[in-house]
């Protein structure tokens, strides 16, 4: 079993920005937390159209940003872990994915990372070791030590991203059961 940071190709393709500035507490409370019952439509635009970069599947932005070609290929996948949220943009169909599946699903024992000077909360993590039994079958999720951070997503999910041709994402491997990751 195999699980990869989900990430994206912010330099190779033009990223998205909302028009009106969102706060930092806002953009935070996408930790898992749903949003479907009070999401009002965000309106976005590019980030750089002066580069002439193209748009991709998964523009960059402060949460996952997947196109209505993305949301067609994973949405039978990944329909019970996120909540998809539109955005207004004139050019192209795009969705927010907000992830709100958290599981705790770290091995702490087998895993290395760095805490804050209390010893307790996890400033970051240099190696993931998941739990194998909690992660089985999850296809998009985080982890309550970063859910303010990225996604984790199976080999699953990183199979019909690249088997639909999308692009704009990146997996970075993080953990296989079968072998140690550096």
């Amino acid at each position: 079993m195999k699980i990869w940071k989900l990430d994206f190709e912010v330099d190779k393709y033009d990223n998205l920005e909302p028009i009106n500035e969102i706060t930092i507490d806002e953009i935070q409370t996408f930790d898992g937390r749903s949003h479907v019952k009070d999401w009002k439509t965000l309106s976005v635009q590019r980030m750089e159209p002066e580069k002439g970069l193209k748009l991709s599947d998964a523009p960059g932005f402060f949460m996952p940003v997947f196109s209505k070609q993305a949301v067609e290929c994973l949405k039978p996948l990944i329909d019970k872990n996120v909540e998809f949220l539109p955005l207004d943009f004139k050019e192209k169909e795009y969705y927010g994915v907000n992830v709100i599946t958290v599981l705790d699903a770290i091995n702490y024992e087998s895993s290395q990372y760095k805490t804050f000077s209390d010893g307790k909360k996890i400033m970051r993590f240099i190696k993931y070791a998941f739990l194998s039994e909690v992660v089985d079958g999850v296809p998009i999720f985080k982890i309550p030590d970063e859910r303010r951070r990225w996604a984790f997503v199976s080999e699953e999910f990183k199979q019909a991203a690249e088997e639909n041709h999308l692009t704009g994402f990146i997996f970075k491997l993080v953990w296989d059961s079968e072998e140690e990751i550096s």
